[in-house]
């Protein structure tokens, strides 16, 4: 039997994580009549909350650097969501991330029947975790507790893999996969009639974070401005820290530009504008490395090509011929050759 009414545990602000949200509007597509509680933090983003039906959202604390403001809100989180908790009845309760595992744990010792599940957006190594702090170490400890009670999930095979070496008990069959898509309209109202550029010109897009630290930008800068008579470099992102948007604005190039970011759910509106998604990911952890980022699905949903360096292996492993993986620190006009055959073959 279906459950009535549902709990997601979610600490980060859900804006920020598209997964979280087609999450709820993919329940609320399943079940119209079911009754959602999320527990999340204060959106001090610039990001919309987009209008869920049937859904109650508490936000207690807030993401802060400051380590007072963090540590009260983990407090102030944590014992305001699970009084809630512990006094509602719910049916099932979803918690993402270690830092939104405390309320269940303690739901589960006071009502021992309660149903969950904890899904995780990001794999994090033994040695991560080693090196992380006092709180996250205790929480890490309630996790595997409720591991050994509850299902959970990784969002690929490679990830799911190296969290069964590191839990070895773990049985496979309690470790889902569950790839972090966007919502299937998408591919339905934009991607499938996708055409690429009659001008000549392919037009790159680079969508989210940007850190040239741990990302590949200067080498796709100057990609671009040794090409400018073929290829256009389009940044959206609201995470653009000082050094790397002075970076790209010292190119000082007609064909590079940085754009205001966009509503999530508006996002296919302005994705079909280009030909090819950038995903400039060096692979510097595990976690980054057997990774598919959620762009690429969201390139992919809207019709785009995607390039993606060699190193980031469980994305060059997808079974799409709209993947072209090559060295981005060896970006040359080999690949735009490329590029536009597979864009002829596509008109």
């Amino acid at each position: 039997m279906e459950p009535k009414k549902i709990v997601i545990l979610h600490f980060n602000i859900i804006e920020k994580y598209p997964p979280v949200m087609n999450f709820i509007y993919d329940k609320l597509e399943e079940n119209p009549e079911l009754q959602i509680l999320v527990f999340t933090t204060q959106n001090t983003t610039s990001y919309q909350t987009p209008h869920f039906p049937n859904t109650k959202i508490y936000r207690f604390g807030e993401v802060s650097a400051n380590p007072i403001v963090r540590y009260s809100s983990y407090i102030y989180y944590n014992l305001l969501s699970s009084l809630i908790l512990l006094f509602s009845k719910i049916e099932f309760v979803t918690a993402f991330e270690s830092l939104s595992v405390f309320p269940i744990w303690l739901k589960m010792k006071f009502r021992p029947s309660t149903k969950a599940h904890l899904h995780f957006h990001e794999y994090l190594s033994e040695p991560e975790r080693k090196a992380s702090s006092g709180y996250m170490k205790c929480l890490f400890k309630l996790e595997d507790q409720l591991l050994k009670i509850y299902t959970c999930s990784q969002t690929n095979e490679d990830r799911k893999r190296l969290f069964l070496e590191d839990k070895p008990f773990l049985e496979p069959a309690e470790v889902e996969v569950r790839p972090n898509l966007p919502p299937k309209s998408w591919w339905n109202k934009f991607g499938q009639f996708k055409k690429p550029s009659i001008d000549g010109k392919i037009r790159l897009v680079h969508v989210g974070a940007c850190n040239n630290k741990t990302m590949y930008v200067k080498e796709v800068l100057d990609w671009v401005q040794s090409n400018q008579d073929t290829l256009e470099l389009t940044f959206i992102s609201q995470q653009l820290d000082d050094v790397t948007k002075a970076l790209i604005l010292s190119y000082n190039c007609p064909t590079i530009c940085i754009k205001a970011p966009v509503n999530y759910y508006e996002l296919p509106q302005e994705l079909m504008k280009y030909d090819v998604g950038v995903v400039l990911y060096k692979g510097h952890i595990p976690n980054y490395k057997y990774n598919v980022p959620n762009k690429v699905y969201e390139y992919l949903a809207c019709g785009l090509k995607v390039l993606v360096d060699n190193n980031l292996t469980t994305t060059v492993n997808l079974t799409t011929e709209f993947i072209i993986n090559s060295e981005m620190t060896k970006l040359d006009k080999q690949l735009i050759s490329n590029y536009k055959r597979i864009l002829e073959k596509q008109n």
